[in-house]
């Protein structure tokens, strides 16, 4: 009679079978994470892009309206903007003198 060969697998343990099915589920649990979220940012970049789209003319309506109706008081601003930055460097030179003209002339 034939002999039967000896079979070469090892019996796997079960708690070796319960760390790989661990790792299978811990693994198929990230990929799902994955997939999960990347469909979130798709979602999250078409909404943004939807909802600016609808939203953008409302905006410039909007600044349309109010460049028309406040446009010369931006004039205004502009030059009180030039005097305080005049008066921003202005002031520390003009205090140095000061005090140097009080050091010196006692």
């Amino acid at each position: 009679m034939p002999a039967k060969p000896k079979s070469t697998k090892k019996a796997v343990s079960f708690d070796e079978y319960k760390t790989i099915k661990d790792e299978i589920i811990e693994i198929s649990e990230q990929r799902f994470e994955n997939i999960l979220t990347k469909r979130l940012h798709s979602f999250k970049k078409e909404f943004k892009s939807e909802l600016m789209g609808e939203l953008n003319p409302r905006f410039d309506a909007i600044e349309t309206k109010f460049d028309a109706k406040f446009g010369a008081i931006d004039h205004r601003f502009d030059s009180v903007e030039k005097r305080l930055s005049f008066l921003t460097w202005f002031m520390p030179v003009l205090i140095t003198l000061i005090l140097t003209a009080f050091k010196l002339f006692p």
